[in-house]
């Protein structure tokens, strides 16, 4: 079980190289696991959660940031403020978490500290400034595969990085 599990992390993470385009798998950022280099803030392949729920969890890294539906929320070193450096490919293995109404904070999580990106298409749920994600390598509540990827970090009830 625990190997099958492993080949299909694997398995994500190479189809989302190749669905990046060839500048996709370079680490200084140009597009795939770990961004683009020109930044935009419209995510357009974000599924829409009304009033988007943002929790903690406590998992094998400690307390950190859950969307809905109880996956890891993420945070990436090239969003410049509100302006995502994810765009094309990254969008989608790196689904920005969007909200249609006002984000809402569970147990654990600033209430005050949650906001949406201004101006973004569709709105962008952010934690003390920082642009929220999911990643498609999780296929569960708990997975934080997304920590063993460049550039991104699990995020703090505080909102700060958690070392990956």
């Amino acid at each position: 079980m625990r190997t099958t599990r492993f080949l299909a992390v694997g398995v994500i993470g190479m189809l989302a190289l190749a669905a990046c385009g060839s500048g996709g798998s370079s680490k200084s950022g140009s597009g795939g696991l770990y961004g683009n280099s020109s930044p935009s803030t419209t995510a357009k392949k974000a599924a829409s959660t009304p009033g988007a729920t943002v929790s903690v969890a406590t998992g094998g890294a400690g307390a950190h940031l859950v969307g809905p539906n109880q996956h890891t929320l993420y945070i990436f070193d090239k969003d410049q403020g509100t302006t995502t450096g994810c765009t094309g490919g990254c969008v989608s293995v790196w689904p920005p978490l969007v909200a249609t109404g006002t984000a809402t904070g569970g147990d654990g999580v600033d209430a005050g500290a949650l906001s949406t990106a201004d101006g973004s298409k569709p709105n962008q749920v952010t934690y003390h400034g920082h642009l929220l994600y999911s990643f498609s390598g999780d296929a569960a509540a708990g997975d934080m595969n997304g920590t063993s990827i460049p550039f991104w970090h699990a995020v703090a009830p505080d909102g700060s990085p958690l070392p990956g």
